[in-house]
């Protein structure tokens, strides 16, 4: 895993404990980022089997300047033990536990790959990012170079939605590329008793560091649409630490927007009447499925995972990427109407349950297993790849 917090570590959470009840015993190697308590949340998950270590990530420097990018190589590289540190871990825990197969949670660390070869076990590599040149995440290889790497070192390539598998259709075998919802325990929400407030509530929930989510978007938008509240829900640094964060802040003052702070998610989805999400970078958009299962109706744009997610007109409103003049239109239009905003939440709650539960998601997760055990990716180990010369 590459951290015990975030989005990935949530569906990662979910999945050890249904495996659980399918016969599947679950050991971790996670990054060693994260706060104690979320360290110990996963500690529990898996009655003890678990090492945090420094993780090698194999995309922070692409999108630096290229003048910090050997310090940033440099710094990487001390702390994973020139990589071998990591991958050691990862070698020695596997075999404590007796692992018969490697599961990499993201597609960011490749580690796990490098192990599987190393041990010829199977290999299930989660695609939870948007990757390319124009998208959030990208890495040191691309195109037949990263089709022909993964071949090598995964049996599996699990994409969370079609939007994230497309950066891959061209350059992977079929057989070696599967589609897999994440899974979310759906529960939680749907048993939240909204009462309303009397003003419709609208928010966005994106920690304020995470660029990518377009927070100044969100704010134009409700600038563009007065009438309801707006809220924007997500961690931030102290004012002064970060321009970007408070470009935001100042946008969301200037725009009437509350800025929030973190709050817990089920109270977040309480709280509000709609759920806004305007990037088009997310690969599949958890907190757009919990606002669903919640009876929540979305507004959102139409690209990445959120616009395979949501269906225009059926579950919420999608506009185009980047459009604060749609976007204002549609949170206008979804403000004034009630039975809208009622009839597109009961149809998201109903796609929720249909297409995102986390029993669904554990079902094929089984499966895929099961064909990568059968099909361990080859031995690859050299000396050079050993001494992490060689990917």
């Amino acid at each position: 895993m590459n951290g015990a917090a975030g989005g990935a570590a949530l569906s990662t959470l979910g999945l050890i404990s249904q495996m659980r009840e399918r016969g599947i015993r679950s050991s971790v190697v996670c990054d060693s980022a994260g706060t104690r308590e979320e360290r110990q949340a996963l500690v529990n998950a898996v009655d003890g089997e678990a090492v945090f270590t420094p993780l090698y990530w194999w995309n922070p420097k692409i999108r630096s300047k290229t003048w910090k990018r050997p310090a940033l190589e440099a710094r990487q590289l001390l702390r994973t033990g020139f990589r071998m540190g990591a991958l050691f871990e990862i070698v020695r825990a596997a075999r404590q536990w007796n692992a018969e197969l490697i599961h990499t949670n993201t597609i960011l660390t490749p580690e796990g790959g490098r192990a599987a070869r190393l041990m010829s076990l199977g290999h299930v590599w989660h695609l939870r990012e948007m990757l390319g040149p124009d998208q959030p995440f990208q890495l040191p290889l691309s195109g037949h170079a990263l089709g022909a790497y993964l071949t090598s070192h995964a049996s599996l390539v699990v994409a969370n939605s079609h939007a994230s598998a497309a950066a891959l259709e061209d350059v992977l075998p079929a057989e070696r590329l599967q589609i897999i919802p994440n899974g979310i325990a759906l529960g939680t929400f749907e048993a939240i008793d909204r009462r309303p407030s009397g003003r419709v509530v609208m928010g966005m929930v994106a920690n304020l560091t995470s660029r990518w989510k377009k927070h100044l978007l969100f704010a134009e938008a409700a600038r563009r649409a007065p009438g309801p509240e707006y809220r924007l829900y997500g961690h931030a640094p102290a004012e002064g630490t970060d321009p970007y964060v408070d470009e935001v802040r100042s946008a969301c003052s200037a725009a009437g927007v509350k800025v929030m702070g973190f709050v817990e998610v089920k109270q977040v989805m309480s709280d509000l009447d709609v759920l806004v999400h305007t990037a088009d970078g997310e690969s599949f958009g958890r907190t757009v499925v919990e606002a669903m299962a919640a009876g929540l109706p979305v507004v959102g744009v139409a690209g990445g995972g959120v616009g395979e997610t949501v269906i225009h007109e059926k579950t919420g409103l999608l506009a185009e990427v980047d459009s604060a003049e749609q976007l204002a239109r549609h949170l206008t239009r979804i403000a004034a109407d009630p039975a809208l905003r009622q009839r597109l939440g009961q149809a998201g709650r109903q796609r929720a349950r249909s297409e995102y539960s986390i029993d669904a998601c554990a079902d094929r997760i089984a499966s895929a297993y099961r064909l990568a055990r059968a099909t361990p990716v080859s031995s690859g180990a050299t000396i050079l790849s050993l001494l992490g010369v060689l990917p």
